[in-house]
């Protein structure tokens, strides 16, 4: 058995596509260090999958862990660290995409340094707090009509029902004075590796807490709250660093240097998923606003030449 472990989770909802772009970009790109893919198949009926699935995974070896649609992905990375025993592991959503050789490496050989506790492709000093506070002056300079026009827009950006329901929910408690993000999210510059293309030891990951994985709020405190991965596992006396295409790292301080998330063209980036995708694909306008709610002062969006 490899000392390290891939975990890659396949959701059901999200259809075969995501998956095909993943396998795609994993037999393309060599990993650079020996390893083991583990397969998390997330919300499959009775544990089975359909042949197209097979097909896209004939050929290469793999472990398959089956489990219910829930807990959102942080759920079934914890499970995956709970089922099998690997010295490292490094965890990919189903939106993931692998864009250069030697991922792996570059990746390990900072995870594998003294004093690193945690590694991603991607990070942001992004505060939900600071967003929302920013959110709230603007919205106080409209009229009552433009402001529910643009509520109505926000709760239904993205039609899944849960995510509707919890922004209608958000909205009717902060009206009430129930709900204000600085409860929950430090101000900015608030710092966190994102959960996506990330790499950690055993042993750190154990000592983790996940935390109430009920609402999606659950799931962005865990990578940006108060009590977030990157801060518990510098609590633990570890650093967190980005890592980018070439095998460069970089301190918390200097991710913004990095050109790998919201920031340039993302130039250096090691492995895209479906955010760094909503930024370069969309206009220069759009990139402004994306790279100051991730960098502030020190965004610097980039143009396509």
């Amino acid at each position: 058995m490899a000392e390290i472990a891939i975990v890659h989770l396949v959701r059901r909802s999200n259809g075969l596509a995501p998956l095909e772009r993943f396998i795609s970009s994993y037999r393309r790109y060599p990993a650079g260090r020996e390893h083991d893919l583990i397969m998390i198949f997330k919300g499959f009926a009775s544990g089975q999958v359909t042949p197209d699935y097979d097909h896209l995974l004939s050929g290469i070896p793999h472990h398959r862990l089956y489990l219910a649609d829930y807990g959102f992905d942080l759920r079934p990375y914890f499970k995956a660290v709970e089922s099998f025993d690997y010295k490292y592991f490094c965890f990919f959503n189903s939106f993931s995409r692998i864009l250069a050789p030697e991922w792996l490496a570059k990746l390990h050989r900072w995870a594998a340094t003294d004093g690193t506790g945690l590694v991603g492709a991607t990070a942001s000093y992004q505060s939900f707090s600071t967003d929302s506070a920013e959110r709230q002056r603007k919205l106080g300079k409209l009229g009552i009509g433009e402001r529910m026009k643009w509520r109505i827009r926000h709760i239904f950006k993205d039609p899944q029902p849960n995510l509707v329901v919890q922004r209608a929910a958000a909205w009717i408690l902060g009206e009430l004075g129930l709900w204000r993000p600085s409860r929950h999210f430090r101000p900015f510059p608030n710092y966190h590796i994102r959960t996506n293309a990330f790499m950690a030891s055993g042993g750190t990951l154990k000592r983790v807490c996940l935390g109430s994985l009920r609402v999606k709020l659950s799931a962005y405190m865990f990578e940006s709250g108060w009590n977030n991965m990157t801060d518990q596992i510098t609590r633990m006396g570890l650093r967190p660093l980005v890592v980018d295409r070439d095998g460069n790292a970089y301190e918390r301080e200097e991710w913004h240097r990095a050109e790998t998330f919201w920031q340039g063209r993302q130039e250096n980036l090691l492995v895209a998923d479906n955010q760094t995708d909503a930024y370069a694909y969309a206009d220069f306008s759009k990139r402004q606003e994306l790279s100051r709610f991730a960098w502030g002062p020190h965004a610097r969006p980039g143009r396509d030449e």
